[in-house]
């Protein structure tokens, strides 16, 4: 399969980079790693008429531990994060789920950055070209049904909400750490919560405003105790069937006092199961809490059928997911 035709931009600051962008937001793509976009502009999923490239941009890919505290630059590749020595000390749940990132090769060229922006997921739209031209064009590209959910009780087949699943690696982590990323765009520079970046709308998975480039994340004081699982088919390549990040603090008593349970592959952006973290609080975890809050996770997500799983299959596997973790971390 061949590329389309594209202008190719090599911007060299962010500022110039997001001014291209916000230029022709719908025509424009923006180049980090290409493991993701390549692929879908080979298969005609996506069309741009500019691809911009990031790498060309000095000083956005690093590993920074200083007085601001720990700091990763967007263009920081997964193998860098996965191999660094600063990051299994303060956080060695983030290099742990980095080297969870597809294979090795996904790793050296993927960027941290590519892969909190990624593209939701869907078994109707991750297709070629020729595979779409079977059915009529979905919701996410432009047509009037959404293949998912293709009708709504009471009339027609109009839903107007794309379905499509948000499968990475690195948002549940950095989310459930609490890391705040900064963006830049034509109108200066802006600081919010990683969770904040999800929209939870498959058509528009991501708030970024017009012309807005994820710069780098930043992470607050390390505390706590983190695991990262993941299920999937095979031990390489493979997106997540069902992933989980569960991040605890407990006080000297060893009760917990924050918890926070993220999944990913089981809705449109990163879900977090609140009902469930509200049991943990200032609980303690025997056997009976530990299967009450894995029932209450799963009441909590609404997986769709954007894949050959069942919803059922991937409830299942996300209240498996939280017992194992809430077990690793009360032995």
């Amino acid at each position: 399969m061949r590329l389309p035709k594209f202008e190719y931009l090599e911007p060299k600051t962010l500022k110039e980079a997001a001014k291209a962008l916000a230029s022709d937001t719908k025509e424009s793509v923006l180049l980090a790693g290409g493991t993701d976009l390549l692929v879908n502009m080979k298969h005609k999923v996506i069309q741009p008429k500019q691809v911009i490239n990031l790498k060309t941009i000095p000083k956005l890919a690093y590993i920074s531990n200083g007085k601001d505290g720990l700091r990763i630059g967007a263009l920081t590749t997964l193998h860098d994060i996965a191999s660094s020595q600063a990051i299994q000390e303060e956080v060695p749940i983030l290099s742990q789920a980095a080297g969870e990132v597809g294979a090795y090769a996904h790793q050296v060229m993927g960027t941290l950055g590519g892969n909190l922006c990624q593209g939701n997921r869907c078994r109707f739209y991750n297709q070629s070209a020729f595979w779409r031209g079977v059915k009529s064009p979905c919701y996410k590209v432009g047509g009037k049904i959404c293949h998912v959910v293709p009708a709504r009780a009471g009339g027609g087949r109009k839903p107007k909400e794309c379905h499509s699943t948000y499968c990475g690696d690195m948002a549940p982590v950095l989310i459930a750490l609490d890391t705040q990323v900064r963006v830049v765009g034509p109108n200066g520079e802006r600081v919010f919560p990683l969770s904040k970046l999800y929209t939870q709308e498959g058509k528009k998975p991501l708030s970024l405003r017009k012309g807005e480039i994820l710069k780098e994340i930043l992470f607050p004081p390390p505390s706590g105790k983190a695991l990262y699982l993941k299920w999937r088919r095979r031990e390489s390549i493979e997106f997540p069937i069902v992933s989980l990040a569960f991040h605890i603090e407990k006080d000297g008593n060893e009760r917990i006092q924050k918890a926070r349970i993220i999944f990913s592959g089981v809705g449109s952006g990163p879900v977090e199961a609140l009902e469930a973290e509200k049991m943990l609080k200032n609980a303690s975890l025997d056997d009976w809490m530990i299967e009450k809050v894995s029932n209450q996770a799963i009441k909590e997500i609404s997986p769709m059928r954007t894949s050959i799983h069942s919803p059922a299959y991937k409830r299942k596997m996300a209240g498996i997911l939280l017992k194992q973790a809430l077990e690793k971390i009360s032995s």
